[in-house]
């Protein structure tokens, strides 16, 4: 579990049959720079280096960073881009710079600054960078924090910079009554839906934390959740807006999973997907740790998680009878503190167009590797937008032959 320790805000990239695992740094090992780190099956990880392990001094001289966060490695045309973020806790003098290298492990050379902000420059907060590529092959960047919120802006494709002057277009905020708790914003295109996914993070990063999501038909918004209800809507209740996907929650018997958050999206070669998030072992702890999950699509168009962390390729779907029976079902709400897991039966389900419906609430079921065994899930959303994860308590524990 060496391997999975002290990731904060990750991403994922694959290159010539390795993944290559990016985060902040946390002084988990005590290095300075971007962590780097390596696995051949998305489980099993070493700590292989740090990119820009002397501080980027145009990055430290504006935000007096002590370490880099969030970084977003893309491969254009075969250059790697890091655009890496520098600011201190709680500040909006925070600066997104970019550095380029011929590989993953580098050598990585600074290019500079993307964009900053300071209280004197503008009312957001230049940190947690996505660079998406939208339906036309352009590029965008997505950023933001805490403070004014998560903002969208056009990419140069060929310098991987801003294409002008100016902080873009705000497409997500949150009220100061809940201390403008958004961040870890990533859009994912979806060429099923045509439609654009807009991933955030609400609450504080310590103990709350907790991820929705949003979609658009245009990149530029606007994004709409699960209810028809827009990201930058302050009139109801900030904790009923967004599509919660995944918070802190325990299954019987099992560790709690607290803090969930800060994902983002990794596609696989094999054209498998998998959302990329970080948790705590423990609230308001430094025990946070890499979680690989399956992102899985309903049938109406909207994502879902899956119960459990990523251990091993299961290629079996399961059949109705098999579904029907007695689970451990995590049920989220608009809530932040942790769900516990409650029994229920699941004594008949309809597949349709839609796919599975329970309670005429949608959800996929799959099985997923456990400690060598193989056990049966779900993920699903219910009529209000709230998802819910699940494992099957009886009849599917079969040993995983031995590859």
């Amino acid at each position: 579990m060496d391997g999975i320790n002290g990731v904060h805000d990750p991403t994922i990239i694959e290159h010539e049959g390795i993944y290559y695992l990016f985060s902040t740094d946390t002084q988990q090992p005590a290095t300075a720079g971007i962590p780097i780190r390596s696995s051949t099956d998305l489980v099993h990880w070493q700590f292989e280096k740090t990119a820009l392990s002397e501080m980027p001094t145009q990055a430290v001289d504006w935000s007096q960073a002590q370490g880099l966060w969030a970084p977003e490695v893309i491969n254009y045309q075969q250059t790697f881009r890091m655009y890496y973020s520098a600011s201190t806790f709680g500040s909006t003098t925070s600066f997104i710079g970019l550095a380029t290298a011929p590989h993953p492990l580098g050598p990585w050379v600074d290019q500079g600054e993307i964009v900053k902000t300071s209280p004197t420059l503008a009312g957001h907060n230049a940190i947690d960078a996505n660079i998406v590529t939208d339906r036309d092959q352009g590029q965008w960047l997505v950023y933001g924090s805490f403070f004014g919120g998560i903002y969208l802006a056009p990419i140069d494709k060929q310098t991987g910079k801003l294409t002008k002057d100016g902080y873009g277009q705000r497409i997500a905020y949150r009220p100061a009554s809940v201390d403008t708790a958004i961040e870890g914003a990533f859009i994912h295109y979806h060429p099923q839906t045509d439609m654009y996914y807009l991933f955030v993070s609400f609450d504080s990063l310590h103990d709350s934390y907790h991820m929705r999501v949003a979609r658009a038909k245009e990149i530029t918004g606007p994004y709409l959740d699960w209810r028809g209800q827009e990201m930058m809507n302050q009139e109801v209740d900030p904790a009923e807006i967004g599509t919660k996907l995944l918070g802190s929650y325990q299954f019987s018997h099992t560790p709690a999973v607290y803090a969930p958050g800060h994902n983002s999206i990794f596609r696989s070669s094999d054209q498998h997907s998998f959302l990329i998030h970080h948790a705590r072992r423990k609230p308001f702890s430094e025990d946070f740790y890499l979680n690989v999950r399956k992102l899985y699509w309903l049938e109406n168009g909207w994502p879902v998680v899956s119960a459990m962390t990523y251990q091993q390729e299961t290629i079996d779907e399961p059949t109705e009878e098999e579904i029907l029976g007695e689970w451990e079902i995590v049920q989220f709400t608009a809530t932040s503190d942790i769900t516990c897991s409650q029994q229920q039966t699941i004594e008949h389900v309809k597949k349709s167009d839609e796919g599975y419906l329970w309670k005429e609430q949608a959800f996929v079921a799959y099985f997923e590797e456990n400690d060598g065994m193989k056990q049966l899930c779900l993920s699903g959303i219910d009529a209000q937008g709230y998802s819910f994860i699940g494992k099957k308590i009886q009849g599917i524990h079969e040993k995983l032959a031995t590859v």
